[in-house]
């Protein structure tokens, strides 16, 4: 019997000897496990002791066997040790949570990764627990692993899903659901076009300023076609768009209906008899100077003095004509076979002489009142 201090409490002498006895205690038992130990030959990794009555192993977590040597279920062997680490599969990607000896589980649909924990790709995670198939339109193979949008559309597509076109594409439904070029030239419109519903033939979305029709391909009023370009009709603003919406010619660009008294080919022109103001902008009528004036009076004056001198000189031949008429006398000769009659009249002068006119030498008067002309070969009686 241990003798107690006066407060009550155990000396220190029995203390020690108390701790003593507790150290040998545990000396023995750890011999005793490693002779048990020894005895059912137990894995030094993977047992936490033996049963020494019945000899069976105490396996840690992860281990299993008659001697803890093996992996347990959802557990796969070191590579190159002798532990077993847990496959750690991802529960919503993987069928169970047993790995192959590598490590890697094995996957549902849709899942991929060593440890199930990814989406494959043409699949996108839309919970926690769910990988969904991408939803591209046929127009692409991968989209985001989060959001699902579509990566990479093909065939001029776009949009999360590859549901629209791009720009400057139509989607055609010959064939179905596939986007063809716009027949719309970037000159002439925005590039873009659309089907109206009920319509088989894409029509553009806006025309640029001076081209219309259903591609954009015709030049609007006021414009005319340049080597396939519209250009403005260029008319110096004598033309009057609301009488002549088309204020030129489409094909040439000559202006039509030009106003102001204005002509030419761009209407750039003033009529004959107009001329430009001082700020060179309208026609107006010519304005005769006083110099002009002058010239053309007296041009108008020596015209009239002209013609009537002309008109009194040709009187006056005139008259002296007649009076040289009425006074010369009138002769005639009849030829018959070798005479010739001669005969004379005055109307004024009745009884003129003529004698005169036969002082010749070479003409004699007959008796018989016959005039004979005589020249060197033949005599002609008259």
């Amino acid at each position: 019997m241990h003798r107690a201090s006066p407060d009550g409490t155990l000396s220190v002498e029995l203390l020690h000897s108390r701790q003593a006895s507790m150290v040998s205690y545990l000396d023995m038992l750890a011999a005793r496990e490693r002779e048990q130990g020894d005895l059912c030959n137990c894995s030094s990794v993977g047992s936490a002791g033996c049963d020494g009555a019945t000899g069976r192993c105490h396996c840690l977590v992860g281990y299993t066997g008659p001697q803890c040597h093996s992996c347990a279920h959802g557990f796969f062997p070191e590579q190159g040790g002798q532990q077993c680490l847990p496959c750690s599969c991802s529960p919503a990607g993987a069928t169970s949570d047993q790995c192959d000896h590598s490590g890697r589980c094995q996957c549902k649909v849709g899942v991929t990764g060593l440890k199930c924990d990814r989406c494959s790709e043409g699949y996108y995670r839309i919970n926690e627990t769910t990988c969904e198939l991408c939803q591209c339109n046929n127009h692409s193979q991968t989209c985001h692993n989060s959001t699902g949008t579509c990566l990479d559309c093909q065939e001029n597509t776009e949009g999360k899903h590859c549901e629209l076109c791009k720009e400057g594409f139509y989607l055609s439904t010959h064939p179905v659901h596939s986007c063809q070029h716009c027949p719309c030239s970037t000159v002439a419109s925005t590039g873009t076009c659309h089907i109206q519903p009920g319509e088989s033939v894409p029509r553009c979305d806006k025309c640029k300023q001076g081209y219309t029709g259903l591609n954009c391909n015709q030049c609007d009023k006021g414009y005319y076609n340049s080597d396939s370009i519209c250009l403005r009709c260029e008319c110096n603003g004598n033309v009057d768009p609301a009488l002549s919406p088309s204020v030129c010619w489409p094909d040439t660009g000559e202006c039509i209906g030009c106003l102001y008294h204005t002509t030419g080919f761009h209407c750039e022109l003033c009529e004959e008899g107009y001329t430009r103001d001082s700020e060179g902008t309208n026609c107006t009528r010519k304005d005769v100077s006083w110099t002009q004036f002058n010239i053309i009076i007296l041009t108008v004056i020596i015209i009239v003095v002209v013609l009537l001198m002309g008109f009194v000189g040709a009187v006056y031949m005139y008259r002296e004509y007649q009076n040289r008429k009425l006074n010369a006398p009138f002769w005639t000769i009849e030829l018959k076979e070798d005479n010739i009659s001669f005969s004379s009249y005055h109307d004024s002068i009745p009884n003129a002489d003529v004698s005169g006119l036969l002082e010749d030498d070479g003409n004699e008067v007959a008796p018989n009142g016959q005039l004979t002309l005589t020249t060197p070969m033949h005599n002609y009686k008259a």
